[in-house]
């Protein structure tokens, strides 16, 4: 599996014929997309009516993105997996620090939002385009060099996984479960 994983990364990772518009638009790709996905979220959320349902999609994108999060530095904390880079595989067209590369963080965060607004009916137009955005940060994070695929794919479950569990969370809370049973389904 390893072997596989540095095979698609070289196959992806920016060559030297790269053009300068390739690499300057890979490292645009590798960045900014993150904070363009916060505004989206944002303007999902003002948009959602009534009241109620802006806060709890507000509160979902949240808990979703830190359990993903939070669930992704874990996994860095336990497993180290080396960059690239710092095994001197293909090249590095952004400056890095040598931390673990599994799973993306960038991408784990930009997949538990468009998950998060994926699971909100009147906000699923934006989330495709949330999801675009992490899957055009995947491309470009493996492309200027600091992550593998298997990063990638790892931060795609990660996230999936928290938006599972917190959307089982929501629905649990919308029954009463917590309210009117006091904490026990009847």
């Amino acid at each position: 599996m390893i072997s596989l994983n540095h095979q698609i990364f070289l196959a992806v990772n920016a060559s030297d014929a790269a053009s300068p518009f390739a690499v300057w638009a890979g490292a645009m790709l590798a960045e900014w997309p993150v904070g363009i996905a916060m505004l989206l979220a944002l303007l999902a959320v003002v948009r959602q009516k009534p009241r109620g349902v802006a806060v709890a999609l507000a509160l979902r994108v949240v808990l979703t993105v830190a359990v993903s999060m939070g669930s992704a530095c874990l996994i860095r904390m336990f497993h180290y997996n080396p960059r690239p880079f710092v095994l001197g595989l293909g090249r590095m067209l952004i400056a890095h620090d040598p931390t673990s590369s599994f799973p993306s963080l960038h991408a784990s965060f930009l997949f538990s939002m468009a998950f998060a607004l994926l699971l909100q009916k009147g906000s699923r137009g934006i989330a495709l385009f949330v999801m675009l955005l992490g899957v055009a940060t995947a491309w470009a994070r493996i492309f200027v060099g600091v992550h593998y695929p298997l990063d990638m794919a790892g931060a795609f479950l990660t996230a999936c996984l928290a938006a599972v569990a917190v959307n089982f969370c929501f629905q649990r809370a919308r029954g009463g479960w917590a309210v009117k049973n006091g904490g026990a389904r009847g």
